[in-house]
């Protein structure tokens, strides 16, 4: 069963998001950056405390992060 949620994003990241599915739905791409996010989340301890996970989400370059 899936569950519906709601998100903010900021309009860069929305961007960047739209640029980079391509005919991709968003939702699916969504989920599917989630999923990337949560394995690399679980494989770098140093991800494991709040700023060190928003110093990377905000300093690595999307196109980066889907090539990890």
């Amino acid at each position: 069963m899936k569950h519906n949620i709601s998100i903010t994003l900021e309009q860069k990241l929305f961007r960047e998001i739209e640029s980079s599915r391509g005919r991709e739905k968003r939702s699916t791409f969504i989920e599917y950056l989630i999923v990337q996010g949560l394995k690399n989340y679980k494989t770098n301890p140093q991800l494991k405390t709040m700023p060190a996970l928003l110093a990377f989400a905000t300093s690595t370059p999307l196109e980066k992060r889907k090539r990890e």
